[in-house]
This record gives structure tokens, C-alpha cells and sequence, in this order.
């Protein structure tokens, strides 16, 4: 038997995640699928993505969880928008074999509650101390594992998608799947509600062979050249629970300006407000000010957006790394529903995108990755809280520490899914955001050396 806290690392805010074969293997993953039962009373509901390790990782899972008396329901491969649509339809709580937008020799596993909020860090961190016990408990008889048919599921979920869509006209759409869990349904999808589509690809393939699973704005170069002879592209991360919006001019969309295009239609019914991470820029403020709502800031993390969207009855919400949720539309974050409705959005406008866009006002932006190690960041980031709490007045500590300024703002907080530190830096003008970006940039690299 393997040392298990020497896995305590894998154990994250709001997922589990490690390197298959050094981090993560079947025989600790049959473990976490035994010590999850005794968080959860129902029978579970499992599914996963292309990786060239989940097959092997999801039977181990299941493993786990049949040997301690309960039942699964095997979904199979299934992008996590279709899987999270059948356990909210079915109240069932959903674990998903998937590292998300990591590279591919990354895998994991993410839980959601059967109101689709994923599980969060003190949730996370019950399964990692039972874990820590290294008991298999074995039920009074055996569990079974049932296998559904996930393409009635995926057809259900489309139909249900098109049922909430209107389109006015048909747009040229390219769709760059990443070769992720969006191939077995995007082209489908978009050219049933009446759009053109120009798909690449779209053929599942877990070593991602075209590009990283992350859909980074160099990452897409195929898109971003074909989008120019388009009205819109679209990109998806592994999982397809991130996507981008790329415009006709090549140009990949910033999280608010996918925002302002979405709110632009969808407040012209909803009432609710808006919620953001605390790395939005102060850009969504301004929109949220046009469109007369408020905005509430949530911790950075997708379990964070769904529940403070659907705890505000908020119409709309959004994080920086491109997880949106539309509550009338599914009651959690899924790219391809909120990339639809975008699209549908477009489709009744005069405008191509790229005016649309330009018409948004923005301010110097960037964030910059610092490699940490994953052992190290949480006490670096505390380590500077203490600091910066002595020397400056306007902090937001709910994740990471947010320092507000009369001309600007910067936010330093570790990744929780990558071994990073990341500063973020937004000024009103360019002379103020390079004196910031330099000034913090320096006391991070410090800090980390």
C-alpha cells in the first residue's frame, strides 16, 4: 500500500487533479471512489472525457464505489454540459473523469451536486481525509454499475438547447473542438438551430494532437484565421465547460466583451443581476452600470460562480477564464449552451461582431503566470497577505489579495488547478498599469525565489 499522503496534493479547491501515473493511478482512484460514498447517501452517476487515461481511471472509480454497496450510473463519454443536464434532470450527484483545460498527461475527477454546483473545497477536503484513511469499506453486498446510453442523452440535451434558441439569420460559424468532448456534438448542435458551420478538429482524441486543451489565444491559430472570413469562432477546452469567442477580425474575445454581447439580448427579459469572479476586469462594471444592474464578486472557481448566481438569482454570470452561466437557460456552467445562445445573440444583430466590441471600452489588462510549486504558493500567498495588509488600505482578501488604488487594481492568488501564481494588473492608463505590473511583478519573483 501505497504512502497516501503523499496524494494530499491532488486534493484541490475545487477538483482533483494530478499527473496519471505519478499523482493519480487506479489504485488511488478506486480509493477516492470508496471514500466519496460516505459523503454522498444516493447512488452516483459517473462519466468522463477522451483522456487516454479515464477509461482506465473511471473503472477504478466505479470500483470504489460499487465495493462499498452502492450502485453507479455509467454515462460513459459525455461532454459535461449533456452529463451535468442528466443529474439535475434526475437529481443525482455527478463525478466527472476530466482534467478540464490541463495537458494531457493530466487527469482527475470533478463532483457536482445534483443542483449542479460543483463540490468546493471543504468538500474536497472531507473526501481527502477520508482518504487519508486508507480503508476500502466494503457494503453488506455488492454494488452494481449500470451503463446508460449517453447518445439519447446528448440527443435530449440538444433538443432541449434548440427548444430555448432563437436564430434571426445564418451566420458562418468556425468551431475548434480542441479535439475534446465538443466533437461529439457542436456541429450538430449549431447547424440544427440553423447556422453554417466550419468545424475543426472535431474527431476525439485524448493526446490532443492539434493544440493544448486550453483554449489560449496563441493556441488558436486555425481559428483565429478562418474566423476572418467568418462571422464568429469558437473554441473549447477538453471537457467543454470553457470556450472563447473569437470575432471576424481574428481576435479573441476578452470575458466581458463575451458578457456585454450575451447581456446585450438576454436583459432585455431577464431581471436579476450579475455575478464575477474577482479577476473580471472593472470593464463588467461598466457594463453592468449601462445595463442599470449590480454586480457581486465571487471567489475565482466554476462550484463559486454557480452557486452565487443561482443563491442571487442572478441572470447571468462569468469568470475570466471563460466558464458563463445563463440560470434560465441550464442552472450551471456550460460552455456550449452559453456559446449557442451567443451565437443567437449575434444572429439578430446589423453589426458584425468586431464593431460590436469596439464599441466597449476597455483598460490596460494582463495576466501573468509566475511558475510556483504547488507545495509552496498557499504559504506565498499568505506570507504577502501579512504583508500587504500593513502597508495598504484597500485589500479584498476572499481569494487571494485583491489591492485597490485610486487608478487601478492588482490581484496576486494561486491557480488551483496548476502549479502558478498569477498577478493581475488593470489600470486606467497605460503609464499607471506598467507602474503596477513592474512594481508587483518584482515583489512576487522575489517571493517565489
Amino acid at each position: 500500500m501505497v504512502n497516501l499522503k503523499n496524494f494530499t496534493h491532488i486534493f484541490r479547491s475545487y477538483d482533483i487533479r494530478g499527473i496519471y501515473g505519478k499523482d493519480l493511478d487506479e489504485e488511488i482512484m478506486e480509493i477516492i471512489g470508496n471514500s466519496i460514498t460516505k459523503l454522498v447517501k444516493e447512488n452516483i452517476v459517473v462519466a468522463m472525457d477522451m483522456r487516454e487515461s479515464s477509461e482506465k481511471l473511471k473503472k477504478a472509480f466505479v470500483s470504489g464505489v460499487t465495493k462499498s454497496g452502492k450502485d453507479t450510473l455509467d454515462l460513459g463519454l459525455i461532454p459535461m454540459g449533456a452529463a451535468l443536464f442528466y443529474t439535475c434532470k434526475n437529481n443525482k450527484t455527478l463525478a466527472y473523469i476530466t482534467a478540464s483545460h490541463l495537458p494531457k498527461e493530466w487527469n482527475g475527477v470533478k463532483f457536482f451536486h445534483p443542483n449542479g454546483e460543483g463540490f468546493i473545497e471543504e468538500e474536497n477536503s472531507r473526501i481527502r481525509d477520508e482518504f487519508l484513511k486508507g480503508r476500502i469499506i466494503k457494503g453488506k453486498k455488492q454494488g452494481e454499475s449500470f451503463y446508460i446510453n449517453s447518445k439519447e442523452i446528448i440527443e435530449d440535451y440538444k433538443k432541449y438547447l434548440l427548444s430555448k434558441i432563437q436564430v434571426k439569420k445564418k451566420l458562418r460559424i468556425v468551431l475548434d473542438c480542441g479535439n475534446g468532448m465538443a466533437s461529439l456534438i457542436a456541429k450538430d448542435l449549431f447547424e440544427k438551430a440553423g447556422f453554417s458551420t466550419v468545424p475543426l478538429f472535431d474527431e476525439l482524441d485524448g493526446s490532443f494532437p492539434n493544440r493544448n486543451p486550453e483554449p489560449e489565444a496563441d493556441m488558436l491559430t486555425r481559428l483565429r484565421e478562418e474566423a476572418k472570413s467568418s462571422d464568429l469562432g469558437i473554441a473549447y477546452d477538453g471537457d467543454a465547460d470553457r470556450m472563447v469567442l473569437v470575432d471576424d477580425k481574428g481576435r479573441k474575445l476578452t470575458a466581458e466583451q463575451v458578457s456585454f454581447l450575451v447581456l446585450s439580448e438576454l436583459l432585455k427579459k431577464e431581471s436579476g443581476g450579475i455575478v464575477a469572479n474577482v479577476e473580471c476586469s472593472r470593464v463588467l462594471d461598466d457594463i453592468a452600470k449601462k445595463f442599470n444592474r449590480n454586480i457581486i464578486r465571487f471567489r475565482v472557481g466554476h462550484p463559486y460562480l454557480v452557486h452565487e448566481a443561482l443563491e442571487n438569482k442572478a441572470s447571468f454570470g462569468a469568470e475570466s477564464s471563460g466558464h458563463y452561466i445563463i440560470p434560465s437557460l441550464v442552472p450551471f456552467d456550460d460552455s456550449l449552451a452559453v456559446s449557442l445562445y451567443a451565437a443567437s445573440v449575434l444572429s439578430k444583430k446589423d453589426e458584425k461582431l468586431s464593431k460590436i466590441v469596439d464599441r466597449i471600452k476597455t483598460y490596460p489588462f494582463d495576466r501573468i503566470n509566475f511558475k510556483c510549486p504547488d507545495e509552496k504558493k498557499f504559504s506565498i500567498i499568505e506570507k504577502l497577505k501579512e504583508k500587504f495588509l500593513k502597508e495598504y488600505e484597500n485589500i479584498n482578501t476572499i481569494d487571494g489579495i485583491r489591492i485597490d488604488f485610486d487608478k487601478g487594481w492588482v490581484l496576486i492568488r494561486a491557480s488551483n488547478t496548476s502549479p502558478l501564481i498569477r498577478l493581475t494588473v488593470e489600470a486606467n492608463d497605460k503609464e499607471e498599469f506598467e507602474k503596477l505590473k513592474e512594481e508587483f511583478s518584482k515583489i512576487l519573483e522575489e517571493e517565489i525565489k
